[in-house]
């Protein structure tokens, strides 16, 4: 069976399982359980599966807490709805609750090179990922479904328990009530978070076409950036990834190219507005494709026909040269007028191979010449000789699983000045954490804790909505020409909302946020007990490939550290 029919067929049980229940006139029972947020509903779960012993979940201020109920009816019930009021308790009710369920994607084959005891569930199968906030919903017959509650907390909420319950109900009608308690800790997430989160996002006008049907500069295309704006805020972004290249505007003029950097503006602007401040990560000014000896190439504002356009040309042309002599200072220019400078990065080639350093160190130089002042940035692996990033990038992005033996060469890098950041992407596999749909949700939380154990200043992640044409159906697209079959999930931890022109979280995002708040909360408890939270920290990821695997080992560790603090 080829591998598109099996997506279809496996896919066709969860397009089954929302069918409507026509004549569902009655209510049958409703079975339901709380589990653990960290933990994975699967569609096959008996009634009580991964069942949590009571239904108290802790919180600080400021931060966001997930709460999972499983659903599971007897016979099909039709109109679903599930909706939260506010909880009460010693302070202003919270009312900031939002209820959403998970849907099932398919994943067609498991993580190459893992151990079987590091994947949640064997593939081919349908695993929970997706959230979607559309009531009503049907429950069908002998399917379990998961019901994702956030509960946000503000970060004035005076302390203690405050109680809350799910309705579910049929219309007007209540089936079950479902009571829980949130109990409100006095450790707060700070407003600024003392880390850098970059999650890369396809803004390609053939990609947002796609699933958005808008154009570059439409009106309907700046209401779509501002709404991502204020999604990836809302999810702890604090990178604004805005390509100068691509954004800018260039004409002839006196024989040379003039540039316009009005929409570059605009763009970072609507990011900060939304609440994403800080670094402005510009891209990459070197590409070529994902294969040995493929030639350097540069996207080059250049002249044809009289016009100026934007074209993909070799490193070595002349009017690759030209372009960066010309558009770099121009650049420069524009981010000192808007005080922008200290707080640009400038990326020069994604992930450089060794047969790759001449065109790099020689556009490194051209950076610190024409752009005195601004950062450059540059994910790699550590795997491979560094020695030409010493003088050429200051914020070093090491792929994790690359550099467990190298830690002194980072903190070496530290010691002069530099930053360092690590990233994920189709690797590490293995017992590394990673953030993909087969493996657990602690592996996603857990990256966080990483960042703070080894005093890492951010974290990158090339997928955040590399979507294939059916995002559902396919969570492993293909690329690089048909060379590259991705893991599940590595391509996107978002899906697309089309009618809302936005995006829609995933079980991992949800995760990944509340794993960014543990971060600072362990640097909030860093400033008046630095051993203590070096303690939770340590107890919570001991190294790379040793760290907690069970959720309840988790929750005691989260438990002292809101205690701590």
């Amino acid at each position: 069976m080829g591998r598109r029919k099996m997506q279809v067929l496996v896919y066709g049980f969860a397009l089954f399982a929302l069918a409507s229940a026509a004549g569902c006139g009655y209510s049958p029972e409703v079975r339901h359980w709380w589990v653990d947020s960290l933990v994975k509903v699967f569609p096959d779960d008996p009634p009580g599966t991964n069942r949590l012993e009571g239904s108290t979940f802790q919180a600080a201020r400021n931060a966001n807490v997930s709460i999972q109920l499983a659903v599971r009816a007897r016979e099909t019930v039709g109109d679903l709805c599930v909706d939260a009021p506010a909880l009460k308790g010693p302070g202003m009710p919270i009312e900031t609750t939002r209820v959403r369920w998970v849907e099932y994607v398919v994943v067609t084959t498991n993580t190459e090179d893992t151990p079987e005891d590091e994947l949640v569930r064997k593939a081919p199968a349908l695993f929970p990922d997706a959230l979607f906030a559309e009531f009503p919903i049907t429950l069908q017959k002998g399917q379990t479904r998961s019901i994702w509650v956030t509960v946000s907390i503000p970060a004035a909420q005076e302390a203690g328990e405050y109680k809350g319950e799910l309705r579910l109900r049929q219309g007007t009608r209540v089936l079950e009530r479902v009571p829980y308690t949130v109990v409100v800790r006095k450790g707060t997430v700070p407003a600024k978070i003392p880390l850098e989160i970059c999650n890369y996002f396809n803004l390609g006008d053939r990609h947002l076409e796609q699933f958005y049907g808008c154009s570059r500069n439409s009106d309907t295309w700046w209401h779509l950036i501002g709404n991502m704006a204020g999604f990836l805020s809302a999810y702890r972004q604090t990178v604004v990834l805005a390509d100068p290249v691509e954004l800018a505007k260039a004409e002839v003029s006196g024989g040379g190219l003039k540039y316009d950097f009005s929409a570059f503006e605009r763009f970072v602007e609507t990011f900060r507005s939304a609440g994403v401040n800080g670094s402005i990560h510009g891209g990459d000014l070197l590409y070529r494709e994902r294969r040995r000896d493929a030639p350097v190439l540069v996207r080059a504002w250049i002249v044809e026909n009289g016009k100026a356009v934007l074209r993909e040309v070799p490193y070595a042309d002349p009017r690759a040269q030209r372009f960066l002599d010309t558009f770099l200072p121009a650049l420069a220019k524009r981010l000192g007028e808007l005080g922008w400078t200290k707080s640009y990065l400038q990326g020069i080639l994604d992930e450089p191979n060794q047969w790759e350093i001449k065109p790099f160190v020689e556009t490194a130089a051209r950076i610190r010449k024409f752009m005195p002042g601004v950062r450059t940035i540059e994910p790699v692996g550590a795997d491979q000789d560094l020695s030409f990033m010493e003088k050429t990038v200051d914020v070093w992005v090491p792929l994790l699983g690359t550099f467990d033996d190298k830690m002194n060469l980072l903190s070496a890098h530290v010691k002069n000045g530099g930053d360092v950041w690590y990233y994920t992407c189709l690797a590490p596999r293995g017992r590394y954490p990673n953030r993909l749909i087969d493996y657990s949700l602690l592996k996603v939380r857990l990256l966080h804790w990483i960042n703070f154990k080894h005093d890492f200043r951010g974290f990158l992640h090339w997928g955040g909505n590399f979507w294939g044409p059916e995002p559902l159906l396919d969570t492993q697209p293909v690329i690089n020409e048909g060379r590259t079959y991705l893991p599940p999930g590595d391509a996107y931890i978002t899906y697309p909302d089309r009618a809302g022109l936005s995006l829609r979280s995933s079980i991992r995002l949800e995760q990944m946020r509340e794993g960014i708040e543990d971060f600072a909360l362990l640097s909030e408890l860093a400033k008046k007990d630095e051993a203590k939270a070096k303690q939770l920290a340590g107890e919570a990821v001991k190294s790379f490939v040793e760290y907690v695997r069970d959720p309840k080992t988790f929750r005691d560790i989260q438990r002292k550290l809101l205690e701590a603090l």
